[in-house]
């Protein structure tokens, strides 16, 4: 693997890489067997935060790993006076990684202080550090059991942190992206999923949680039970929901409306169905591009204004974009690994 990839996984795992460069990487990860495993490595180690019995020793295996593929390199490198530029790039790959195996062995020896330092220089509390991070690739889907017994179904392009509070007196959770949540019940801990200036917070109950980072709303649709959603941490302007109730929250005006939902245009992603309820065609590319792994791009203006309504059970990208050419008047061609669409409403 080039300098370029290790630099591509750094940066994503320090989230300071482009939403393109994202998506270039985690399809990477999903075709590319040696990078996958490249990528577990390095990301295990980075979410070694705290030492704690049950995940040092699995901590030290991975960093033994790292060792060796990096002294391997070290060996690769040829002994002359004229170094060739490959040589170049291993001496480069080698100096980028030996600092996260020191912040490994930091997290490993001196337990959580490194991180607290982090947590200081971030100006976030310590306990919103997560020492669990799990992620999935575009139209990748993942089943999390949690500690408590909660099932989390996470959708594609999404990540899920667990604080490393979880379950002292309450549970709770930070997303980027969807996630359907069936909730372990228990009074005592109150569960909270927090989606920027969103905390949702439930007991025991089914409900789905739409926050992606480049999406203009969060929204939070209960199936079942009751939940309670908290805005800005301020009171007055709490809302609680009952089943079959969404809340739609606009980060741009910081408004919240409520209204009815269809589960299955919720939930249906659970069962691979890509589902579009009248969605504007800036997030129906969106969702193509999370589903399938592909940049979008919309072409024409005119599109904006558009709304894309249908159900898609399972089915490759060219047939999807040829079920929506008959029905909507929109043309698509691929350029390189990025789809172009353009057209006009009807």
């Amino acid at each position: 693997m080039d300098e370029h990839h290790y630099l591509l996984i750094i940066g994503y795992l320090e989230g300071k890489i482009t939403e393109e460069e994202t998506q270039y990487l985690l399809q990477k990860v999903q075709t590319d067997k040696e990078f996958s495993d490249a990528f577990e490595d390095i990301a295990e180690i980075w979410s070694a935060k705290k030492a704690v019995p049950n995940n040092s020793s699995k901590a030290n295996e991975v960093l033994a790993r790292l060792n060796k593929k990096i002294d391997d390199l070290e060996a690769a490198v040829p002994v002359s006076q004229s170094r060739s530029v490959k040589a170049d790039h291993q001496n480069t790959i080698i100096l980028k990684l030996r600092p996260i195996l020191a912040i490994a062995a930091s997290a490993l020896i001196l337990g959580g202080a490194f991180w607290l330092y982090k947590a200081k220089l971030n100006n976030k509390p310590a306990n919103t550090l997560a020492i669990v991070e799990k992620h999935t690739a575009p139209g990748e889907k993942k089943k999390i059991n949690l500690p408590d017994g909660t099932a989390v179904t996470l959708n594609a392009s999404s990540s899920l942190r667990i604080a490393n509070s979880f379950g002292d007196d309450k549970r709770e959770v930070y997303l980027d992206g969807e996630a359907f949540f069936d909730v372990k019940r228990n009074p005592q801990k109150p569960f909270i999923v927090h989606t920027g200036k969103i905390a949702t917070q439930v007991l025991g109950t089914h409900f789905n949680v739409s926050a992606y980072q480049n999406d203009s709303n969060i929204t939070v649709s209960l199936v079942q039970g009751k939940v309670q959603v908290d805005m800005n941490n301020d009171p007055s302007k709490r809302i609680i929901l009952d089943p079959g109730k969404q809340m739609t929250y606009s980060k741009t005006d910081h408004q919240a409306h409520v209204s009815d939902f269809m589960t299955e245009d919720i939930t249906g992603w659970k069962e691979n169905k890509l589902v579009f309820n009248y969605d504007s065609w800036p997030d129906a590319a969106k969702k193509l591009s999370r589903w399938y792994g592909v940049p979008v791009q919309l072409k024409d203006t005119t599109l904006l204004r558009c709304k894309l309504k249908g159900t898609f059970d399972n089915i490759p990208l060219a047939k999807v974009m040829e079920q929506i050419r008959i029905v909507a008047d929109v043309s698509w061609q691929m350029q390189g690994n990025k789809m172009i669409i353009s057209g006009k409403c009807n």
